[in-house]
């Protein structure tokens, strides 16, 4: 039975957790406006809700990856996930690619803000898309990792590393942003949003690559 180790958990973990929040749908375009409108905590805390949505998703994609993980032993039906999960990051990459946030422009005017609706409304933007467990069920398969042999203390371990690695990303992001803040208006995000998808959409060809290597 293989088990992995801490540091094994610890980087996989941090690996899957920041691989899956990068992709930018409508999360990461809310806390890029809120990072550059707001400032760089409004817009962190936004990501920390959406993080929250995720920790969520991770935990329910944990449960049913050990109760078919044995299927999940078929190279078949192993492939299958792989590639669902690398069609979604296409997925993402196209609509990150095409989102035109000149549109949306008005879209985060409040009346009173309550420090609170920034991880609450991010936590509400990400919590509609389940859609991002494929996402989890294809990077674990990736990473080959065995969560069916994990005791409960490394489930843990391992649920711990990726919603820290998901924060990474948030905090990566809103950073950035922030440091640039000055560079960039709505047309600056709309030029990172065609980076961005770009770069999701290579992740996703060179993701398929390796899968038809690894086979």
């Amino acid at each position: 039975m293989e088990e992995c180790s801490i540091a094994e958990i610890i980087l996989k973990g941090l690996a899957i957790g920041f691989l899956a929040a990068a992709p930018t749908g409508p999360s990461g375009v809310l806390v890029i406006q809120r990072t550059l409108n707001k400032g760089y905590w409004k817009g962190f805390f936004t990501g920390v809700g959406v993080a929250v949505s995720d920790a969520f998703y991770i935990f329910v994609t944990m449960m049913c990856l050990s109760l078919v993980m044995g299927y999940l032993e078929n190279p078949q039906i192993s492939m299958t996930v792989k590639l669902v999960g690398c069609a979604l990051l296409l997925a993402f990459g196209i609509s990150t690619l095409r989102n035109n946030p000149l549109s949306k422009s008005k879209q985060d005017v409040v009346i009173r803000e309550n420090f609170f609706q920034f991880p609450l409304t991010g936590f509400l933007v990400a919590i509609v898309n389940p859609l991002v467990i494929f996402i989890y069920m294809g990077l674990f398969a990736f990473f080959s990792f065995p969560i069916e042999n994990f005791s409960l203390g490394c489930k843990a371990e391992t649920w711990t590393a990726i919603v820290a690695g998901d924060l990474c990303w948030w905090l990566t992001l809103s950073f950035l942003i922030n440091r640039l803040r000055n560079r960039f208006d709505l047309r600056g995000i709309w030029l990172i949003n065609r980076i961005l998808g770009t770069i999701l959409i290579c992740a996703a060809a060179g993701w398929f690559v390796l899968i038809l290597i690894k086979g």
